[in-house]
């Protein structure tokens, strides 16, 4: 009788484990869930609103592709002079550039500035985007009530997943606005800037 040799359990396992990590490890490669590093860009900037006159607005995005912040350092909605309601608004085109074979939306927006409201007062601070050619707007709105008077931040998720296309890139349009009864909202105190960070979700495809 031929006897047969199998190799040692121990081998075994150890070969099956080496080809399951061999397996996840292309998995991983093959489904990455954003660019790599340093690859995400802003080729186009432009904006324009009563809230952001010229030389008043700049944006970047984060190394890792993964967040675009706005500054803002002329954005004030403030009725000291009178008027019953005011609204201030302003949209920005953006151009961005990244690698094939992703498609994103954004997540969420975090403001961070200063409001001064008194008892009672209400206050809405809203951003919205959209996708040029794809039609569908998303917007994440702030109501702020007074009595209030400091700094701000506030983190608030976009209504719905409005994405882009895939190995298509179009401009990327942002429109903030805040409306106010009476009181003031502004740039933060220590910086005298309206922020906005707005997450960017990635996804291969």
């Amino acid at each position: 009788m031929v006897q047969r040799r199998f190799p040692p359990v121990s081998s075994v396992a150890t070969m099956a484990a080496l080809l399951l990590l061999a397996f996840l490890m292309s998995a991983i490669h093959v489904q990455a869930a954003s660019p790599e590093a340093g690859t995400v860009k802003i080729l186009g900037f432009k904006y324009e609103g009563d809230a952001c006159p010229p030389g008043s607005a700049e944006g970047a995005v984060s190394d890792d592709g993964q967040a675009i912040t706005m500054m803002f350092s002329k954005y004030t909605a403030s009725t000291d002079a009178g008027v019953d309601r005011l609204r201030k608004s302003c949209t920005v085109t953006v151009n961005l550039s990244y690698p094939p074979g992703f498609r994103f939306h954004l997540g969420t927006v975090t403001m961070r500035g200063y409001a001064k409201l008194d008892a009672g007062v209400i206050a809405t601070a809203q951003t919205s985007y959209y996708i040029s050619g794809i039609p569908g707007t998303a917007r994440a709105k702030r109501v702020i009530t007074g009595a209030f008077d400091d700094d701000f931040e506030f983190t608030d998720k976009f209504n719905v997943l409005l994405y882009s296309e895939c190995n298509v890139i179009r401009d990327l349009n942002l429109i903030s606005e805040v409306r106010l009864v009476a009181g003031l909202i502004t740039g933060r105190d220590d910086d005298l800037k309206l922020t906005q960070e707005l997450a960017i979700v990635w996804e291969s495809c």
